[in-house]
């Protein structure tokens, strides 16, 4: 049986709010497909040269994991870069251009996926191409990875690897974490979210968490915190209104307030079935 792992081992975490809540959470899931990133799913394989004097003391199934893995968000940060990838014709990348991701990506990968999925477990094999003495087999598995290609743009962006890798107006890949509190009703959240994509020219608006009351957001476009927060005061959609709670420019975070009281439809007595209209049926 193939395994699925995922940046977020969950997405809700419970409480209270009854339907509203619910539907939110719902909804939330299906937004998310809307409004994700560029992902691209990349078939790679993860392999860990097992020393033998390290046996006991690692786990080389998660090694190879972590290897494919690796594989696979390089392979879109090398193609982002215009570079050969390792398993195309032409020249192998540079030992500097390898340098510079491993510098630019870090350790911690999990920002630049969304998922990964082990498409064929290999297993213990003899090694066959052993740098070290002591190594004599390897931990070998074909992985599919699903990389966040913007994700990766933008930390290439950030380190002058790249120019433009997200496109006009992306305000140069920082994004903006968004902190809503209040809105416990999807269509509340739904209107924020259509605002930001329509009329403020967000290029990007991915949901990371929600629980009761609170809803996380990361948003990219051609605005700061201080101008994101303003649009969002100014934002002019019936029975919603947004007020700030927090700003932090140098950190690239907004905390808001929001109050929503829709506006109900009275009944018009002269309406048909209504006490007292006429039902039309004499």
């Amino acid at each position: 049986m193939q395994r699925l792992g995922t940046r977020n081992g969950a997405v809700g975490r419970g409480g209270h709010g009854g339907c509203g809540l619910a539907l939110l959470g719902i909804a939330l899931l299906a937004w998310t497909g809307v409004a994700q990133a560029e992902l691209r799913k990349v078939e790679s394989v993860g392999i860990h040269g097992i020393r033998e004097a390290s046996r006991g003391r690692e786990i080389p199934r998660d090694q190879a994991i972590g290897a494919a893995i690796w594989e696979g968000v390089s392979r879109v940060a090398l193609e982002l870069m215009g570079e050969s990838v390792p398993d195309e014709s032409g020249p192998s990348p540079s030992e500097d251009t390898v340098a510079s991701l491993r510098e630019t990506l870090g350790d911690d990968l999990l920002p630049y996926t969304r998922g990964f999925r082990i498409l064929e477990d290999k297993g213990e094999v003899p090694a066959l191409f052993a740098e070290q003495d002591d190594v004599r087999t390897e931990y070998v598995v074909v992985v599919e990875v699903v990389v966040d290609a913007d994700r990766v743009g933008a930390a290439l962006e950030r380190a002058g690897l790249v120019e433009g890798a997200l496109g006009p107006g992306s305000g140069g890949g920082a994004s903006i974490r968004l902190e809503l509190v209040g809105l416990s009703h999807f269509p509340a959240y739904a209107e924020v979210v259509k605002a930001l994509e329509g009329a403020m020219g967000a290029t990007r608006v991915v949901p990371i968490e929600f629980s009761p009351e609170r809803q996380v957001l990361e948003v990219e476009g051609p605005f700061g915190v201080e101008r994101l927060a303003q649009r969002l005061e100014a934002l002019d959609r019936s029975g919603l209104s947004l007020t700030t709670v927090s700003e932090d420019v140098a950190g690239r975070r907004l905390q808001m307030r929001g109050l929503w009281a829709p506006v109900l439809a009275v009944p018009d007595p002269a309406a048909e079935g209504s006490p007292g209209a006429s039902s039309g049926l004499e």
